[in-house]
């Protein structure tokens, strides 16, 4: 009886390392490109390039109904924010130093629009923090056109041509924002929806969000590598401003969640009188993940299956000489 148990128990314990082996086998691990990109998908122009991410140009945001009664954030508050970009260069280490016909022939642009909540606001500094809040509602698009149509001063041609991958913002790593008591210009550029005179509260800030990827994405563009599909996606700009010495302030907005055209209201000054909060969104990146099991955890797999394989070989050899 005693060896019978032993014995059990060997068989019980190789069965359940077996099992660990595979669920840490067939557990999937995210890996951060790179992926082969093809700027203008099925045209000839440009071949199918190997990155790491995307690199937006400046941008407009827009906090819609962030402040509604003027002043400062409060903590709860939900608001949507939506912004619009255009791409200007590919990121990674074999990515080109420049795209043919890229905002010359065509375009490749970028729309987001998801609902945040005010988690925290230091009166003392002016920081507010936000998290997003889950939904099914909240959508980022990329866009290909085979024309440059946008405009960031009339807010308009962002979403023009076809969508070619449809992401779904559903967390966020960091993101920040901070006001001085000072103004500045609203627009310094001189050019856009205000004029000259107006005004923004001095203020700027970063924000970092995780994002799902939707299947199916046009794989003329998108095409990660040994077919393995592309599941998430890391965004992050690294400054928001206020006021804007970049580009021109957008007159129109596009909310994905809403599907309408909406124009800002900031009234008064930028930042202070809202309803609406408008952003300069610089420093834009996008990366894309895979998920892919781990090669060690694939060697691992093997060593354990073998092992496991060969201890089932020398039981049944003890036990046939044995009889």
């Amino acid at each position: 009886m005693k060896c019978r148990s032993s014995y059990s128990m060997r068989v019980i314990l190789k069965r359940a390392g077996l099992a660990l082996l595979l669920a840490s086998a067939l557990a999937p691990a995210a890996n951060a490109g790179p992926i082969l990109f093809d700027p203008d998908g099925a045209s000839a122009v440009n071949p199918a390039y190997n990155i790491t991410g995307l690199g937006f140009g400046a941008g407009n945001g827009l906090a819609i109904n962030a402040i509604p009664g003027g002043g400062n954030v409060t903590v709860g508050t939900q608001f949507q924010f939506t912004f619009q970009t255009h791409l200007t260069s590919l990121v990674g280490p074999n990515a080109p130093n420049f795209v043919q016909g890229l905002n010359q022939t065509f375009q490749i642009t970028e729309v987001a629009t998801f609902t945040e909540v005010v988690t925290s606001f230091n009166a003392a500094t002016g920081t507010a923090t936000f998290a997003i809040v889950p939904s099914a509602n909240n959508r980022a698009n990329i866009y290909f056109n085979n024309a440059v149509v946008f405009n960031d001063a009339a807010g308009t041609g962002f979403t023009a041509g076809q969508i070619i991958m449809s992401l779904n913002p559903n967390s966020v790593n960091g993101s920040n924002f901070t006001t001085t008591g000072t103004t500045r210009q609203f627009n310094s550029t001189g050019a856009g929806k205000t004029t000259t005179t107006g005004l923004a509260a001095n203020g700027s800030g970063s924000t970092s969000l995780n994002s799902g990827v939707l299947l199916p994405y046009n794989t003329s563009f998108f095409q990660p590598p040994s077919g393995t599909p592309i599941l998430t996606s890391s965004i992050v700009s690294s400054n928001l401003t206020s006021f804007f010495d970049s580009i021109s302030p957008s007159l129109l907005f596009t909310n994905l969640i809403t599907n309408a055209t909406i124009t800002g209201n900031i009234d008064g000054i930028n930042g202070v009188s809202g309803p609406d909060i408008q952003f300069q969104v610089s420093g834009f990146t996008q990366s894309f993940d895979t998920v892919v099991p781990e090669p060690a955890s694939v060697a691992m797999t093997l060593i354990g299956l073998g092992s496991v394989g060969l201890g089932s070989y020398a039981s049944r050899r003890r036990r046939v000489v044995a009889a």
